[in-house]
């Protein structure tokens, strides 16, 4: 049976499992394999199979994993895993809800960002990071500026095409694998000129 495209995971507590990179590998390499053995899992992610059966038995429990039944092994039969759902979504956050889902947000966005920092510094250890003239194979992005509704949403419109681009590539599996990291946050300050929006002028306002 095919999985679901999008999954809402039900709560907070079950959310924060996959903040743990060892648990998105697991996940991310069933989303490639389909239904696979814990030992298949250990393979394609290089680490021993015996480390992986708690980390499997918490993202089943929280959502992530379901059980796909069993195959005949060469002693024993094999259980096997899929994941739940091609991708995730995190609980909902409710306005005026408790800290604790705002504090997801944050704990969720440190992790990916710790993430792609790590494939980066392994990726310049490497030597495989370049910035030739006009081509280079990395891009960074960083901004601090005022947004109205309108011109958030067209950056949010902007994140929906980036995803959909990246979602053919792991269909497709050609080229160089990459991370992605795209986040907007607002910005709360109390000092400061940067707290205080600019009034429109007189002239602009007149114009309108």
């Amino acid at each position: 049976m095919a999985r679901p495209a999008r999954l809402r995971i039900a709560t907070v507590k079950a959310w924060e499992s996959i903040l743990s990179p060892v648990r998105r590998e697991i996940v991310e390499s069933m989303q490639e394999l389909g239904p696979c053995s814990i030992a298949e899992v250990a393979r394609a992610t290089g680490r021993p199979a015996d480390g992986l059966y708690r980390h499997v038995k918490i993202l089943v429990k929280s959502g992530f994993l379901v059980e796909a039944g069993t195959r005949a092994g060469r002693r024993n039969p094999e259980r096997l895993y899929d994941a739940a759902a091609d991708d995730f979504h995190a609980p909902r956050v409710r306005r005026g809800g408790p800290a604790s889902e705002r504090d997801m947000i944050v704990r969720t966005a440190d992790a990916l960002a710790k993430s792609v920092v790590r494939t980066m510094r392994g990726s310049a250890a490497a030597g495989r990071l370049h910035c030739e003239d006009d081509a280079r194979n990395f891009t960074v992005v960083h901004f601090v500026s005022w947004l109205t509704p309108e011109r958030f949403e067209e950056v949010r419109d902007l994140a929906a095409r980036m995803a959909r681009v990246l979602e053919r590539g792991r269909k497709e599996r050609h080229g160089d694998l990459y991370e992605v990291l795209a986040l907007a946050s607002p910005v709360t300050r109390t000092r400061g000129t940067h707290s205080i929006p600019r009034e429109p002028s007189r002239r602009k306002a007149a114009s309108r």
